[in-house]
């Protein structure tokens, strides 16, 4: 799994990582993503859209329709790489 440092050396800057997870339905609720962040200790759940491929692409949609700053994601490891970010910019 890549580390932080990892990431930082990569991208140079100061990045910051949120994790993303898709929750299928259930009889009560349809298909949805789970954005993390564990730096301030927030998420967000957000209804799955089936015009994306996976819950990495919705998450990153998301996330640049509300003025963050996506870089990358990993879909293996259910990452999203944030590039220029203050700590005021929270879920």
């Amino acid at each position: 799994m890549t580390t932080d440092k990892e990431i930082k050396e990569l991208t140079g800057v100061n990045t910051r990582l949120l994790s993303f997870k898709y929750f299928g339905p259930t009889n009560s609720n349809g298909s949805r993503v789970k954005i993390t962040d564990k730096r301030f200790k927030k998420s967000k759940t957000i209804p799955y859209d089936h015009c994306y491929n996976n819950a990495g692409a919705v998450a990153a949609r998301y996330l640049l329709d509300n003025g963050w700053d996506v870089v990358g994601s990993n879909e293996d490891y259910g990452i999203l790489i944030i590039g220029a970010w203050d700590c005021e910019q929270q879920l």
